[in-house]
C-alpha cells in the first residue's frame, strides 16, 4: 500500500475515531462552561461598539483568542495606533507559540494540510485538555487527531456561537457597560488559566492593577503596559524563587 493510499485510509472515520472525537468533546465541556460567559461578554461588547459587528464576528475564527480579540476591538474603537494594536495582540498571544511547540510532536506524520487545520485551534483550552490525554500513551496518530478534532470543534463552536448570540443584543447594553471594561476583562481572560503558582499570581495581580490604574494612558496602551509589567514581574519572581531553592538545596 502506498503512503498516499495509507493516508486516505487513515482519513476514513471509524467507530473508534468517532468515539474518541466524542470523548474529546466530553473532556472539553468543563472548559466550554468556563469560556462561554467570556464569549457572551465579548459578544455584547461587539454588539454595542462602533466597530462593524459583522467584521468583528468574522475576525473571531481568525484570531480565536478572547483577550487579543477584545483588546483589538477596544483599541480600534478608540482609534489607537495600528502598530500598538498589533504589538498588543502579539504580546498577549505569545503563549500560543509554546502550546504549538508542545503539541507538534504528537501530530508528527500527519498530513501537512491537516496539521495546518488543527493548528488553527491551538489555544489554552485545547492544549490543557489534549496534552494530558496524549501523555497517557494509549492513542495512535489517528486517534490523537480524532480526539483533538472533537475537542476543538466543540470549543470553537461554543465560543463563536456565544459571541454571535450576545452581539445580537449588545446594542441594548447601557453606555457604561461598553468597552470601558474591555481591558480588565481581557487581562482576566488571559490570566485566569495561568494563575497556579506564586510568580504567576503576582504577575496577574500587577497586570490587573496596572491596566485598571492606567486606563487613561495615551493611545489606549494600558493593556500593552500591563502585559509587559506582568511578564517582567513573573520573570523576576520566577528567577528569585529558583535562586532561593538553589541556595537552600
Amino acid at each position: 500500500m502506498t503512503e498516499i493510499a495509507a493516508e486516505r485510509l487513515d482519513a476514513i472515520p471509524t467507530s473508534s475515531t468517532l468515539g474518541l472525537a466524542r470523548a474529546g468533546a466530553r473532556d472539553m465541556t468543563p472548559m466550554v462552561l468556563g469560556i462561554v460567559p467570556f464569549g457572551l461578554a465579548l459578544g455584547a461588547v461587539i454588539g454595542s461598539s462602533e466597530v462593524d459587528p459583522l467584521a468583528a464576528l468574522a475576525s473571531a475564527p481568525l484570531i480565536l483568542a478572547g483577550a487579543a480579540q477584545l483588546t483589538t476591538l477596544q483599541m480600534l474603537e478608540a482609534g489607537s495606533n495600528p502598530v500598538i494594536i498589533v504589538v498588543s495582540a502579539l504580546l498577549i498571544n505569545l503563549r500560543i507559540l509554546l502550546y504549538s511547540a508542545s503539541l507538534a510532536p504528537w501530530f508528527s506524520g500527519v498530513r501537512l494540510r491537516l496539521r495546518l487545520l488543527l493548528a488553527t485551534s491551538v489555544i489554552d483550552q485545547t492544549h490543557f485538555v489534549a496534552v494530558p490525554r496524549f501523555e497517557r500513551g494509549d492513542l495512535g496518530r489517528r486517534e490523537r487527531v480524532a480526539y483533538y478534532a472533537g475537542a476543538s470543534i466543540w470549543l470553537v463552536s461554543a465560543w463563536l456561537s456565544s459571541q454571535a448570540v450576545a452581539a445580537a443584543v449588545g446594542a441594548e447594553l447601557p453606555e457604561a457597560a461598553r468597552l470601558d471594561m474591555a481591558a480588565p476583562l481581557a487581562l482576566i481572560g488571559l490570566l485566569a488559566k495561568s494563575v497556579g503558582t506564586r510568580p504567576s499570581a503576582l504577575a496577574a495581580a500587577c497586570g490587573l492593577a496596572v491596566v485598571t490604574v492606567g486606563a487613561g494612558l495615551p493611545f489606549q496602551s494600558a493593556t500593552l503596559v500591563a502585559t509587559v509589567t506582568g511578564i517582567t514581574v513573573a520573570v523576576f519572581a520566577e528567577t528569585r524563587s529558583r535562586l532561593v531553592q538553589e541556595a537552600t538545596s
